[in-house]
């Protein structure tokens, strides 16, 4: 099954889903006690097990695959939750006990803010995608490599070029400002 699976053979993955999928959503289910987050992840994990089917020659186990595919998504959801809560709530906290900026404060941020969208605009195209998938659309390397048909380190590569142009451009803009 694994080595029709790598040679991208349909049949082959729909019986797979098949046979695991409702294991695989128990097991998830079970994770984080949400049926429908557990079915997202359960299909993310089989959108996953499907873009990386020329690895499956390697696999010993498939069903271990899958499930430790499963496991993995869940976690970095898990995660992503957690540091989307920490962020919300430090918002809330320097909404709280902040004061409201100066107005010369504000027009700096404005101008600043400008200024990142025109240097975002004008980074290579494929630096620039992957930026705004990553930080605007909050997709993962993985998602971002599938999307743009490259690797994930390549992705990565594209992001940390582009974050250190802008931050070069930043320095040049401000260099009271420390990145």
């Amino acid at each position: 099954m694994r080595a029709r699976l790598a040679n991208d053979d349909t049949e082959a993955f729909e019986a797979i889903f098949r046979r695991l999928s409702e294991p695989v959503f128990r097991y998830v289910c079970g994770m984080v006690s949400d049926e429908s987050l557990a079915h997202d992840l359960t299909q993310d994990t089989f959108a996953k097990l499907w873009t990386a089917r020329d690895r499956m020659a390697s696999v010993d186990s498939l069903r271990a695959y899958v499930f430790r595919m499963a496991r993995n998504r869940v976690y970095n959801q898990q995660r992503d939750a957690r540091t989307r809560r920490k962020n919300r709530d430090q918002l809330r906290e320097a909404a709280l006990h902040g004061s409201p900026p100066a107005p010369d404060q504000a027009l700096d941020a404005d101008l600043l803010r400008d200024h990142l969208q025109d240097w975002i605009e004008n980074l290579p195209d494929r630096q620039r995608e992957a930026l705004t998938l990553r930080r605007q659309q909050d997709l993962g390397h993985d998602e971002i490599a599938d999307l743009m048909d490259i690797a994930p380190s390549t992705v990565n590569n594209h992001i940390a070029r582009a974050l250190k142009q802008l931050r070069e451009r930043l320095h040049e803009h401000r260099s009271d400002l420390r990145s």
